[in-house]
């Protein structure tokens, strides 16, 4: 029985104008293209400390034989070290962060108003229970209330801590810069979830205390009225 004969393909020819490069070339063109920046891969900050520590180490094999804890000790060293350079790194960023306000700051006297004794008086109480938040929000009110109360502010609802400390800046020049950290820490208390610590909760019902004992500079020699001592 006779074999039947194979038939023979033809050869494939690449397309024209295709590229068939050899294995050496097409690694070449691989490298190239990976060198070009397109496909680097951002080390992050950490990975980029831990380098950095870990290139200013000295060379264990220049040291010679070391006893076993002498890793453990390194180890601990260079973890030390990194923390505490993260720690420095970061600082700035964390104190900014604390006080500052998450979203868009509101009125100063919100709700049911109150005089500013009220104010004075529920923001002493709360500093003396260790309340900080409760405190700088009833001082910075008392503050908004009385300078209200004197004709100092005029009565506008929805006037903000910010609009505060500008408008009272103005009349109470010695006091402008406690006016607008004050304003701050409320805006971060009542409007953007922080904390105010004691230090901040006394230093804003200070300013209130002062501000209440100061006489104002208004233009064009105005008389305001006396604060009502409580």
């Amino acid at each position: 029985m006779p074999v039947p004969a194979l038939r023979t393909l033809p050869p494939v020819l690449p397309a024209p104008g295709a590229v068939d490069p050899d294995r050496d070339e097409a690694r070449r063109w691989l490298q190239e293209e990976l060198d070009s920046g397109d496909y680097r891969l951002e080390v992050p900050w950490w990975l980029r400390l831990w380098r950095w520590v870990t290139d200013r180490l000295p060379d264990p094999a220049a040291l010679g034989p070391l006893p076993p804890w002498t890793t453990w000790v390194v180890l601990a060293a260079v973890v030390v070290a990194v923390t505490a350079v993260a720690l420095f790194v970061t600082r700035d960023r964390w104190r900014t962060g604390r006080l500052a306000p998450a979203g868009r700051a509101g009125a100063v006297l919100d709700g049911r108003r109150r005089s500013a004794a009220d104010y004075r008086g529920a923001a002493r109480a709360a500093l003396e229970a260790g309340r900080a938040d409760e405190a700088v929000l009833e001082a910075f009110r008392a503050i908004a209330a009385g300078a209200t109360e004197r004709t100092l502010l005029e009565d506008r609802p929805g006037r903000t801590a910010h609009e505060v400390a500008v408008e009272l800046g103005d009349v109470f020049g010695a006091h402008a810069e406690p006016l607008h950290r004050a304003g701050d820490t409320f805006d971060a208390v009542r409007y953007g979830g922080h904390h105010a610590d004691t230090d901040q909760a006394r230093a804003v019902v200070q300013l209130d205390a002062d501000l209440d004992a100061a006489r104002p500079e208004l233009p064009g020699g105005r008389r305001p009225q006396m604060a009502v001592p409580s």
